[in-house]
């Protein structure tokens, strides 16, 4: 038989045959091709939509139990012939399918690309229906339980990116759907989506409330199933509609408080069984277990790195943000200023006023030093009635200078017109780094720049220019 033209009528074929075709790689089983019959066949819309799949997503839970035997098959004889089954991108619906696959491209480590030509099954018999019905169900709890399995062993040790990435896919991929999100509830009640798994683009927000079906699952606390869009009234459908969505499930993530919610949605209208809700019942209770233990660790963190007086940051993380801000002046080329902050007199204001009255008092120095210095600086206190400021990319001794003057011109105001049961003053002490300083030698500089603004007088401030 004579070999054909070119590729282009070899393409001509494929395009119009009515059995299924598709060529994917072997390890990551990225679709690099699929025919207009395979389109419809799956309902995946278009070929677009095909390529940012892989092949384990053409799959029901019964082709994936096959999945080690086809790809033994492929390394040792390069190809594998036989029953599976597919399903339907819109509906769901399991598609059996007699498939033969072969290896199209070989490299020295193994199979390269691999073709697939299917032919649609569905008119086998009832028997074989119930059977592979049986099998569906026993190869989905399968998969489901190794699903929440690995979620699991994500929450224990996993960081909260991961886990949600990973719980996003896990309801795409199982339930069959276009999408799902899982999205964090703000302070103003709108979601904030932090994981997705879909065509793009990603939802960024969804409304608060009524605005959302997201929105109205956090806010009702419920799960919340929308079979259609076109009867919903409880809450707005437009968002669903702008990105041709028609149905959806949403399960609030969290015991006590709503923390977030996790999303699942389709294209096409869709009742969402038992057997769905259970299943992401159980990714939500996997996530409220992690997102616990993750936020009574950084709680623990928090604590050890902050003052519990002033919530400023203690001594230990001051020490960290200097490090790090010489270290990012070196590569830089900039420089960082430190302003060592003291109390004058400060004994005297506790013997006068108590303890209580003492705490006060450095309670409204932490607020007055907030706000004085720039957005970005970082104030810390460390211990007693010292405080530190650490000051990145300052342009030279000037602005320096001008941040302690805010500071000790603010504390002169405190006393005229602020809560202060005592007048309070406080002497600043400035130093500048340069390219060979370390965060010790910085210290030192403050320091004796400090001292000499306080003998000096009170309320005061220096900058250390190398002359003591």
């Amino acid at each position: 038989m004579e070999a054909l033209p070119d590729s282009g009528m070899l393409l001509a074929v494929l395009e119009h045959t009515p059995a299924l075709v598709f060529v994917s790689e072997f390890v990551s089983g990225r679709i690099v091709y699929v025919n207009p019959a395979g389109v419809g066949v799956l309902g995946l819309g278009d070929a677009v939509h095909a390529y940012a799949r892989t092949t384990a997503e053409l799959f029901t839970d019964v082709g994936l139990v096959q999945a080690r035997e086809v790809e033994s098959a492929l390394a040792e004889r390069g190809e594998w012939n036989g029953l599976t089954e597919f399903r339907h991108f819109v509906t769901g619906e399991p598609i059996p399918m007699l498939i033969s696959t072969f290896v199209l491209q070989d490299t020295p480590t193994g199979p390269s690309l691999i073709a697939s030509i299917a032919q649609d099954r569905r008119s086998a018999g009832e028997e074989e229906q119930r059977l592979r019905n049986a099998l569906g169900e026993s190869a989905y709890r399968a998969r489901e339980q190794q699903a929440i399995a690995d979620l699991s062993q994500l929450a224990v040790g996993g960081d909260l990116e991961e886990l949600l990435a990973a719980a996003a896919g896990a309801a795409a991929a199982l339930m069959g759907v276009h999408c799902s999100s899982i999205a964090r509830v703000a302070d103003d009640g709108e979601l904030a989506v932090l994981a997705y798994r879909g065509p793009a683009p990603s939802p960024t927000t969804f409304a608060p409330g009524t605005g959302s079906q997201p929105g109205y699952a956090a806010a009702s606390g419920s799960v919340t199933v929308c079979a259609d869009r076109i009867s919903e009234t409880r809450f707005s459908t437009v968002g669903m509609s702008g990105r041709g969505l028609h149905s959806g499930v949403c399960v609030p993530i969290g015991s006590e408080t709503v923390w977030g919610v996790l999303t699942a949605h389709s294209r096409r209208p869709r009742e969402y069984t038992d057997r769905d809700l259970t299943f992401l019942r159980s990714v939500t209770a996997v996530l409220s277990a992690a997102i616990r233990r993750i936020e009574a660790e950084a709680a623990l963190v928090h604590l050890s790195l902050h003052d519990p007086l002033t919530g400023l940051p203690n001594r230990e993380l001051a020490r960290r943000q200097i490090d790090e801000a010489l270290d990012a002046s070196r590569r830089g080329g900039t420089r960082v200023a430190l302003l060592l902050v003291d109390l004058d007199d400060f004994k005297v204001v506790n013997d006068s006023l108590g303890h209580a009255g003492g705490d006060d008092a450095l309670i409204v120095l932490a607020g007055h030093l907030r706000s004085a210095v720039r957005p970005g600086d970082t104030v810390a206190r460390l211990g007693g009635d010292e405080f530190v400021v650490v000051c990145e990319n300052v342009a030279g001794p000037a602005e320096a200078v001008a941040i302690a003057a805010r500071i000790t011109g603010g504390l002169a105001d405190l006393n005229r017109t602020g809560p202060l049961q005592w007048p309070i003053s406080g002497s600043v002490g400035v130093a500048l780094s340069d390219a060979e300083c370390t965060r010790e030698e910085l210290v030192r500089r403050a320091d004796s720049a400090m001292y000499r603004a306080k003998a000096a007088g009170a309320g005061g401030h220096a900058f250390y220019d190398g002359t003591f």
